[in-house]
């Protein structure tokens, strides 16, 4: 787990890409959706990439297959979401899970969730720390993927937020 003066260091890696939308719900109901990632609610788009990576993971012998995650309260850092582990949880606005698979260099997904007028706007970005020429190797083979991913990604976190009734109560999913 980084300290805290660290927790914000993977936005300054070198490689990354993400996808955003906008949501006609309120940042509180997009938030709701974004804390609820992983375990039995899955990546919510393209589903099969993401059971590939993890299958690829336990075939050298990391933790990709694993399944989990806090059920019954917000999530917080330092707990584990599927082979993640949760680096900040700061509801409504922000949700950075540090990459637990197996892989030549560091990474990081982070979610943002912005109030815009009646709505409000969701980013994912994937920060990419490589390690040697493996790692940038292994990054412009994922990227292809990871640009359809995330705008598919934040589009369906989006249509969950719109769908679900809202109470207003900020920290769900967990």
């Amino acid at each position: 787990m980084p300290n805290a003066t660290s927790l914000h260091d993977y936005r300054h890696y070198p490689l990354h890409a993400g996808g955003t939308a906008y949501a006609r719900a309120p940042a509180q109901a997009v938030w709701r959706v974004v804390s609820a990632i992983g375990g039995d609610n899955r990546y919510y788009a393209l589903n099969g990439l993401w059971s590939m990576r993890e299958w690829l993971d336990s075939v050298v012998g990391g933790p990709g297959r694993r399944r989990g995650r806090p059920e019954g309260r917000p999530i917080r850092a330092g707990d584990q979401i599927d082979s993640w582990q949760v680096r900040i949880a700061d509801a409504p606005e922000l949700l950075a899970l540090d990459f637990g698979m197996k892989a030549p260099g560091h990474g990081v997904l982070e979610f943002r969730v912005a109030p815009m007028g009646d709505g409000a706007r969701v980013t994912a970005t994937a920060f990419w720390d490589p390690q040697g020429t493996a790692g940038k190797i292994y990054w412009a083979a994922m990227k292809p993927a990871h640009l359809v991913l995330f705008k598919r990604l934040t589009a369906e976190i989006c249509r969950r937020a719109e769908q679900v009734p809202f109470d207003g109560r900020v920290g769900q999913g967990g």
